[in-house]
């Protein structure tokens, strides 16, 4: 049995889908979610004259590489362990525009009174919903914008999203880069083939294919659209039964308890509301863990390496996080024998 890997190309049939979250306002597509981030922040920089984002030090390089080519200073807040809480300094909000919000792997755990008071001082608030966005609080009342990525919760060649919640983006943008396009329509293909188990077909490919095709967007990403193909998969997309399946499959694990001191859950708790991304756990020894994990086909992944932009050692909690974080995938995908099999492998690798 193997749980993990690439997702499958979606379907673009069936009916159409009302979207989940508070994505109101003015919504638009783009191929990646650091090409919506970036949109978002050329939108704000026609207004800001300050240009310095408050990020967090736990977060993906791909975000921080919009700030800077948006313009931006930075400036970075720690992550605490526990339940990934930012650790917000009052002192930064007289001297930034924007502050950078995520809430990891579905669960917000950050001071709304801290977000309340940036928004009130006149900084604007970009909310990463990455990993938030089919949390019923995965948006904060307070952004001005909510950007990311869906492909981490489905199989789609694009995925980027951006919202301006109040007033219209005015902004062109550029059509979807095709090279792009095609090498993820490869990769798809590339994992029905495996899942088929026709000769020639493996995982190894799939992911040469994949991070050639990441690298590359990592070098030239800029304003690019979605693609049409995107745009009807997330139309017509079973949003509810996803966030359902989740749901299920965290508690699962959570209610079989298959955990030690030295692999434990970075949340022990599924709060109403949440829909958990992955399950994200704590390793002493985190390499061991993958390494035992892989032997018995679980995927497991870490989000994320440490970003080139900032010395973790100038934040204890974000480089513990980054020293022994991973996660496993509990999503639409697998069943509740699936997820015992899990825990089985997460009860052997601890």
């Amino acid at each position: 049995m193997k749980v993990g890997g690439m997702f499958c190309l979606e379907s673009t049939q069936g009916e159409v889908q009302d979207f989940p979250g508070s994505l109101e306002g003015d919504l638009r597509f783009f191929m990646s979610g650091r090409c919506g981030i970036y949109y978002s922040l050329l939108d704000l920089k026609q207004r800001d004259e300050k240009l310095k984002a408050y990020l967090p030090a736990y977060t993906c390089e791909t975000v921080i590489d919009s700030y800077v080519k948006a313009g931006y200073s930075l400036r970075f807040y720690d992550v605490s362990p526990e339940l990934l809480t930012p650790v917000f300094d009052e002192a930064a909000i007289p001297d930034i525009s924007v502050l950078n919000l995520c809430g990891y792997y579905g669960f917000s755990s950050y001071s709304r009174d801290f977000v309340r008071k940036c928004s009130d001082s006149g900084a604007a608030v970009l909310h990463d919903i990455t990993h938030s966005v089919f949390s019923s609080d995965g948006i904060d009342g307070h952004a001005a914008y909510a950007a990311g990525s869906l492909r981490k919760w489905m199989g789609i060649p694009s995925g980027g999203i951006a919202v301006k919640r109040r007033g219209q983006f005015t902004l062109p943008t550029l059509p979807p880069e095709e090279e792009h396009i095609a090498g993820r329509i490869a990769c798809f293909e590339t994992r029905e083939k495996v899942l088929k188990g026709e000769p020639g077909a493996t995982e190894e490919a799939v992911g040469d294919i994949f991070w050639k095709t990441e690298l590359r967007l990592r070098r030239m990403f800029d304003v690019f659209e979605s693609d049409e193909t995107s745009k009807e998969i997330i139309a017509h997309y079973p949003y509810r039964d996803a966030i359902a399946k989740r749901r299920e499959n965290f508690r699962a694990v959570l209610e079989r308890n298959p955990f030690s001191s030295s692999l434990r859950p970075v949340f022990p708790d599924l709060p109403e509301g949440v829909c958990p991304s992955h399950f994200p756990l704590y390793a002493e020894d985190r390499d061991r863990a993958q390494e035992i994990l892989g032997r018995r086909g679980i995927k497991s992944t870490v989000y994320w390496p440490v970003p080139p932009h900032l010395d973790p050692a100038d934040y204890p909690g974000a480089e513990y996080i980054y020293a022994h974080i991973l996660s496993v995938p509990v999503d639409q995908r697998y069943s509740r024998e699936e997820m015992d099999y899990l825990c089985d492998a997460i009860a052997a690798a601890g």
